[in-house]
């Protein structure tokens, strides 16, 4: 079999063409799906690994030459030796820059972090405090749910379905983008808004690990802090069962859970629930606010509240609701909400909004935060 010299060696060599066309094109692919899902640096990280293989492979004559060679061998071709190139170090030394930087681009998008803000009362943007809280901002974005202007100004002041509805949509499809574009991200969590909405908010987030909460101090420092890990040193203040259950009436079929952090929650507040449900009641020695410094003490916090609810539930069957009303930090209600979605270790959860300023009753409307009815309105007139 007689081959000619030149188009032999032009049509290996096309081969290998080819084939690191191949790589780069597949490599392109995968980018653009990235980019398609926001995930620039990702998209970017891989165009760079592959290009950075093909220089690599390019650039050796122990490998791609070899194959030419042995091709040439297989197929007769008369002095196989020749279709072997010098090694391209320049080739070689970029492959390995391109790849090299394509790995710390990958390691960077990884550290980027990914802040979920839910602003109803007024609008706090962390990213302006970013200098004083130790976030680069090149690490740093805030995805904001801002409802204010129609809680405010319409739901506040009428408890209309209609509003209701728009602010609960604005919340479900955006904490749902938030959760689904910061599978691989580190993820933050702040919020300023009313508590019910703040936990409805958290059942969107069920089995999402939240890395770092920020709590606005509006007292002292007027800025944000981050909760720290637990500290040997500052022991923080512990949340107390304080439930009597020697008074519990067995006639009763719901439950009002009381939770004082931040202010004490009095008997003359919760009268509203008095006639229908038994009261358990979770507090600290000394309430105050951004009582909550700590993510283990966050932790403590709730697994106390979700455990007891699961507790009573055993003890007492017939429990058909539980009443949440809670003076505190947004984190921890956001928290409960996520605990809140197994409907079929606790009954229905109804998260309250307190108003003290209304003199018929101090908790006029919540939000059913679990089960059949999730979402439900629930308005309270004495």
């Amino acid at each position: 079999m007689i081959i000619n010299k030149g188009v032999a060696a032009m049509d290996i060599k096309d081969i290998i063409i080819i084939a690191l066309v191949l790589i780069v094109c597949i490599g392109g692919y995968f980018s653009y799906k990235q980019f398609r899902k926001n995930k620039r640096e990702d998209s970017l990280a891989t165009i760079l690994f592959a290009n950075g293989i093909m220089l690599i492979i390019s650039s050796s004559s122990s490998f791609i030459d070899k194959i030419l060679v042995g091709i040439g061998v297989i197929s007769k071709y008369d002095n196989a030796a020749s279709l072997a190139g010098e090694f391209n170090i320049f080739y070689f030394i970029l492959g390995c820059v391109l790849i090299l930087l394509s790995i710390v681009l990958s390691l960077y998008s990884r550290k980027k972090l990914y802040l979920l803000n839910i602003n109803g009362y007024t609008s706090m943007r962390v990213e302006s405090y970013i200098p004083t809280i130790k976030v680069q901002n090149s690490d740093f974005k805030e995805r904001e749910i801002d409802f204010i202007n129609i809680y405010k100004h319409i739901f506040s002041v009428k408890k209309d379905k209609d509003s209701f509805e728009c602010i609960k949509d604005e919340i479900r499809d955006k904490v749902t983008a938030f959760k689904n574009e910061t599978i691989k991200i580190t993820k933050g969590y702040t919020g300023i808004a009313p508590i019910p909405f703040i936990m409805y908010a958290g059942t969107f987030m069920d089995r999402v690990k939240i890395d770092e909460y920020y709590e606005y101090d509006k007292i002292d420092t007027k800025n944000y802090y981050t909760l720290k890990d637990k500290s040997i040193i500052n022991k923080y203040p512990e949340l107390k069962d304080c439930t009597n259950l020697n008074e519990f009436d067995e006639n009763k079929n719901e439950i009002v859970a009381a939770v004082s952090l931040t202010r004490q929650i009095t008997e003359t507040q919760l009268i509203q629930f008095i006639d229908s449900s038994n009261v358990i009641k979770f507090e600290v020695d000394n309430p105050d606010d951004n009582i909550i410094t700590y993510k283990q003490q966050l932790s403590e916090y709730v697994n106390l509240i979700i455990n007891k609810f699961e507790q009573l539930i055993r003890d007492y069957p017939n429990t058909t609701k539980i009443h949440f009303v809670y003076s505190g930090q947004s984190c921890l209600a956001f928290e409960i909400g996520k605990r809140c979605v197994d409907s079929t270790r606790i009954p229905q959860i109804i998260s309250y909004q307190f108003e003290n300023q209304n003199q018929v009753v101090k908790y006029p409307w919540g939000i059913v935060i679990n089960g059949s009815h999730k979402g439900d309105l629930i308005r309270k007139e004495v």
